[in-house]
């Protein structure tokens, strides 16, 4: 009996899927954008996403909260075995965030936790987590591409790290 290959019949829509995912993850999962430093770039979210990928970042949003108002979402995925409260674990990222500026440039936050796919609740419950690591992480990238910046403080209504 030979084989049918599914994808030969079925034509997914994955653009729209993935379209329409991103819109449920807006309204259902929302979180407000967090206080703190912030690296100030003069790029656009394009270019951006051109230098930082060329360093694996890659884009982050199917698996995070949508912060209000965010523009840029990327994480940087790496194996590093790292043992907090007495568990080992393997996955973490770096994961970065960026606001449009009322001067137009990028305001980027950046943090460091568990990979959520391989670290579901731990990663929720923010096991690991390390704001200064994803800041230095950042600025050591940016510094790497050669991308000035500026280094800022943002104080929001609702401070959620």
């Amino acid at each position: 009996m030979s084989g049918v290959n599914l994808w030969d019949i079925v034509d997914v829509p994955f653009d729209a899927v993935r379209t329409a995912y991103r819109q449920l993850r807006k309204a259902l999962f929302t979180a407000s954008r967090p206080s703190g430093e912030y690296l100030v770039v003069d790029r656009s979210v394009a270019a951006l996403e051109g230098e930082l990928g060329a360093f694996s970042f890659a884009p982050n949003w199917e698996f995070s909260y949508y912060e209000r108002g965010e523009v840029l979402n990327l994480a940087r995925v790496v194996y590093e075995e790292r043992t907090v409260d007495g568990t080992t674990y393997r996955w973490w990222q770096t994961h970065l965030r960026g606001w449009q500026g009322a001067d137009g440039r990028l305001e980027l936050h950046a943090h460091w936790e568990l990979e959520p796919t391989e670290n579901g609740n731990e990663h929720i419950d923010g096991v690991g987590f390390d704001f200064d690591r994803g800041m230095e992480m950042l600025r050591s990238y940016l510094d790497e591409a050669d991308i000035e910046y500026d280094v800022t403080t943002i104080e929001t209504d609702d401070d959620n790290g």
